[in-house]
């Protein structure tokens, strides 16, 4: 590697990593209403002012006030530092894969606007309509531009138009599979039309009870600019990999959740379910297996997934729903696919679908 090489690679690093800065202020300064320009970068707890060789991206987290506020002595979070060394990455990844150009340059405004709605949904769960409309509106002009031309333009607001019609019949649709009853058995019939929903403080089993699903309006209009983005064909896979990834991240508190308060058999369920895909997958991919023994373990999927379901919904009766970010699995999967789509693509096909 040259010296040139070098040094325009510490360029792109050291400008990520100040854009990731800049992106946390971004986003927490959206969730507290404040403007991105003023006042100056601030403690968040006695909000007094940042000395700018406080302020250097993550190196002065590490090595100069070591995540304390000099003033207050209050614990500085985390995501500073980690925010802005994944932009870095991300930056150098991106202009490493398709180099100086214009394109280039678009994925990286699409990239920083994705890490902004990962911070407010992570935080708050809740996407800014600013945010949302930038996203949609870049993934269209990236999409018609350098994807599929602006002959294809129709195809790409297709692809928009099915990123929220999946979404929303998803939404709704697993609604009336968890949906909280009565003892069990009736459903409620709390008058709908009396429950407030406070944005800053959502209730997520309130949000639920009156519009009858299960997230947000705002991830139907992600999904919308992942359509655009993507096409409705990789849409599809989008979503299931966001699932996957999603899973990945919550099962092992799932699961502690289920063990700590005893609920043996929804647990004993799901993992059978996941156990009987996984060795399905593995015996499929080594040898040809029978079609009573495909048969028989079809049949042992579907029992296991019925009846998680069933008794996922009578812990939701017992125990209400809980708020977990799908936004940001979503952005993940997007990103991954929007780069690795064909590769994605041919493994599914040879070692899932067996095309």
């Amino acid at each position: 590697m040259e010296l040139e090489e070098i040094v325009i690679y510490l360029f792109i690093l050291i400008t990520g990593a100040c854009i990731g800065s800049f992106l946390n202020v971004v986003a927490l300064r959206a969730i507290s209403k404040e403007s991105i320009i003023l006042p100056p970068s601030k403690c968040p707890n006695c909000s007094a002012q940042i000395k700018w060789y406080d302020n250097i991206p993550v190196l002065s987290y590490l090595f100069i006030f070591r995540g304390k506020c000099r003033n207050c002595g209050c614990h500085v979070s985390l995501q500073y530092p980690i925010v802005e060394a994944l932009t870095a990455l991300l930056f150098l990844g991106i202009f490493l894969m398709f180099g100086a150009s214009i394109k280039t340059l678009v994925l990286l405004i699409l990239l920083c606007l994705a890490v902004v709605l990962i911070i407010t949904d992570l935080k708050k769960e809740y996407l800014y309509d600013s945010h949302l409309w930038s996203f949609i509106i870049i993934s269209i002009l990236y999409s018609v531009f350098f994807r599929y031309g602006v002959n294809n333009i129709f195809s790409v607001l297709t692809g928009a138009l099915a990123g929220a019609l999946l979404m929303e019949i998803i939404a709704r649709g697993a609604y009336f599979l968890v949906r909280k009853e009565n003892n069990g058995n009736e459903e409620d019939t709390t008058d709908v039309n009396n429950i407030e929903i406070d944005e800053e403080n959502l209730d997520i089993n309130a949000y639920v009870k009156k519009y009858k699903r299960v997230f947000g309006e705002g991830d139907s209009y992600l999904a919308a600019g992942v359509g655009a983005l993507l096409g409705w064909k990789y849409l599809i896979l989008a979503v299931a990999g966001a699932v996957i990834v999603q899973a990945l991240c919550i099962l092992p508190q799932f699961f502690k959740s289920l063990y700590d308060k005893k609920e043996f058999k929804l647990l004993a369920s799901i993992s059978a379910f996941i156990g009987i895909a996984i060795i399905y997958w593995l015996c499929s991919n080594i040898f040809s297996l029978n079609i009573f023994v495909v048969f028989a373990l079809v049949i042992l999927l579907i029992f296991f997934a019925i009846d998680s379901i069933i008794r996922l919904k009578k812990s939701v009766n017992e125990s209400g729903f809980k708020a977990i970010p799908f936004g940001p699995a979503l952005l993940i999967a997007s990103f991954i696919i929007l780069f690795y789509g064909n590769y994605i693509t041919q493994f599914l096909k040879k070692y899932i679908f067996f095309i």
